[in-house]
């Protein structure tokens, strides 16, 4: 195993700039996640690690071993892709063997490595199956299999979960969990699912535009994310926004919601905003849902319902507050009207604040 390190790395096409001196740290047998929207240069820089295409400038080490133009079959790395990339016309006990049969492994040494890996991943009754005869979730795991009995320095998955419905999703997505956990490797994974970075990740590595926006442990990032970007990209539903401007008063620090429907003010957190803020600097609020509470309508924050989606255990509340849209989350038991007004109460240490024009938190 190896910690994998990357420094400054640039990639251009032309004169396009998919990755614009990324740098980052993968520990040593950690689960590392690059998420983001499409268009990132999460795969790109995936492909740059793996040595499938070569850096503009920068450098990427595995240790520290040196492999910026090292030949991917120099690297030491297995690959699980969104395509089974399986061999049709082999069983699944030829696909798992297949590599090792390459590499000249010895037949007994590769008999008990697919017999381990089978046994590993629910494989073993399946082993004289051909690959058209499995399920989705059954040929994700022959895959998985077929870099396992490799043995690598280093695991990487590029959006292995895309094709599978979302029941094999989350199946799926707990035996990665499960045989990290077991196998303790190395491993860097790409996904623009949040709720696969969220739940995999030791460490996760958030990316915009060929940059990464925020690095660090998944529900750090998510309880204080850096931008506004991050915030907006972390969450389910996603975190609301709302133009304000800060005021000072007697009573302390609040931002002020200005609207052709009303005026809102919603107190902030002193021990955080105090001395940050100046009087009349604007700023942009951002509410996650689950923190926005449904309570007596004759409270002084009110909003109106626009729309509800009832999704069982929990409902999902479109409401106008102050002229801006904003979303709640409340108990699937709760029944709204289109048009009813809502009492809402939204605790200061909740209330998260971005620079207008930079996107940067204020914490």
């Amino acid at each position: 195993m190896a910690a994998i390190t990357v420094r400054d790395l640039v990639k251009r096409f032309g004169d396009t700039t998919v990755l614009d001196g990324v740098s980052l740290e993968v520990p040593d047998g950690a689960f590392g996640v690059l998420v983001g929207p499409s268009g990132c240069g999460k795969s790109t820089l995936l492909r740059l690690l793996a040595g499938l295409e070569e850096p503009t400038a920068g450098r990427i080490l595995f240790g520290e071993r040196d492999v910026t133009d090292a030949e991917p079959r120099d690297r030491d790395i297995a690959m699980v892709f969104q395509s089974y990339a399986l061999y049709p016309h082999l069983s699944v006990e030829k696909n798992l063997a297949f590599g090792l049969e390459i590499r000249k492994v010895d037949p007994d040494e590769i008999r008990d490595r697919v017999a381990t890996v089978g046994d590993m991943l629910g494989l073993t009754t399946l082993l004289q199956r051909m690959p058209s005869e499995l399920s989705g979730g059954q040929r994700q795991r022959v895959a998985m299999g077929r870099a396992i009995v490799r043995r690598p320095e280093v695991f990487m998955f590029d959006e292995p979960l895309s094709n599978l419905d979302a029941a094999l999703r989350g199946q799926v997505r707990v035996d990665i969990r499960r045989l990290h956990s077991e196998l303790q490797t190395t491993s860097v994974y790409v996904t623009h699912d949040q709720v696969e970075a969220m739940t995999l990740a030791d460490v996760m590595f958030v990316m915009n535009e060929g940059k990464i926006e925020q690095a660090g442990a998944p529900l750090t990032i998510f309880n204080r994310p850096a931008t506004r970007f991050v915030a907006g990209f972390l969450g389910s539903p996603p975190m609301s926004f709302i133009d304000a401007k800060i005021a000072h008063s007697s009573e302390g620090c609040v931002a002020r919601i200005v609207a052709k429907e009303d005026e809102l003010c919603l107190p902030l957190d002193p021990s955080v905003y105090r001395e940050a803020l100046a009087d009349g600097q604007p700023v942009v609020l951002g509410l996650r849902p689950h923190e926005i509470r449904v309570v007596d309508s004759a409270a002084p924050l009110r909003a109106r319902v626009l729309l509800s989606e009832k999704l069982g255990s929990e409902t999902h509340v479109y409401a106008s507050l102050a002229g801006t849209e904003i979303t709640v989350r409340v108990d699937g038991e709760l029944s709204l009207q289109e048009g009813q007004e809502l009492g809402l109460d939204i605790e200061a240490a909740a209330i998260h604040l971005f620079d207008p024009e930079t996107g940067k938190s204020w914490w």
